[in-house]
């Protein structure tokens, strides 16, 4: 499920980190501890677990939309016209319902980092329609993309960024939406998809999506700060529907409750 938040800034000179993401997912974990603080405790510190063994949150978010932004120094600054946020999970009766309920005791969301401070009022929160997922559809990223994996570099183990091209991008993509498929559904059997039709999932580029490279910090101005190479592009994806689904509703690759990898239909 998605929902699109239309914010109003409280002043007119809100403003935010150029990389607001790790700031703006604190900002929607502090909201679900307004209507469960064990809930935003069990997410923020474990999360779900799949079948294999690693945790994951099972929600996005997209970038923010802000009326007249501009780059000052290390902000981004906006006017005081509606800013947008979409905000999605697969897990209704748990994360949608608690963020729906928080932002009913709230009422505003508050992003704070590198010196920046923008304090918005929620004007309008939607429940946003879900596309119907053909076996081809057309994409395009309402955040970036981030898919890694760990290769030997002079010796040691790093992360290695997928970039658009590469020939494991695809495979990649595939096996992290079965396994949130799984977690989504409670399955424990590692080979399901091979029984009910999942063993599909293609990312393809045409010629004129042009993929565009995007650098983003985590945890800036922390000793915690880590870099991450990801991409935006427009795409199409070919095979199960189902996978399409979950990619919408929480997340298409890695770190999605950082902001990354929500994605939307795309006409393009």
């Amino acid at each position: 499920m998605r929902i699109s938040l239309q914010l109003r800034p409280d002043g007119h000179s809100a403003a935010v980190p150029l990389n607001y993401q790790y700031p703006l997912s604190a900002a929607i974990y502090k909201i679900l501890r307004q209507a469960s603080p064990e809930y935003a405790a069990f997410l923020h510190d474990q999360g779900y677990p799949a079948p294999s063994g690693r945790l994951m949150k099972l929600f996005t978010f997209s970038k923010l939309w802000i009326p007249g932004g501009r780059k000052q120094g290390r902000w981004l600054q906006g006017n005081n016209g509606a800013w947008l946020l979409h905000i999605g999970s697969a897990m209704q009766e748990e994360f949608v319902q608690n963020f729906v309920l928080g932002l009913f005791e709230t009422a505003r969301l508050t992003i704070m980092g590198q010196g920046a401070r923008a304090e918005l009022n929620v004007e309008q929160v939607e429940a946003l329609p879900t596309p119907s997922f053909e076996q081809s559809c057309r994409f395009k990223c309402l955040s970036p993309i981030v898919v890694s994996t760990m290769r030997e570099h002079n010796g040691k183990l790093q992360p290695y960024y997928y970039r658009p091209y590469d020939a494991g991008l695809s495979q990649a993509l595939h096996k992290n939406l079965l396994e949130k498929y799984q977690i989504i559904h409670g399955i424990q059997e590692p080979s399901f998809s091979d029984k009910i039709g999942f063993s599909e999932l293609h990312f393809r580029l045409q010629a004129r999506d042009k993929p565009k490279s995007k650098l983003i910090t985590i945890k800036e101005g922390t000793p915690q700060a880590t870099r991450i190479k990801a991409f935006e592009t427009y795409f199409t994806l070919e095979g199960s529907p189902e996978l399409m689904q979950v990619a919408w509703d929480c997340g298409f690759g890695e770190h999605n409750s950082q902001g990354f990898g929500m994605i939307g239909v795309s006409t393009r």
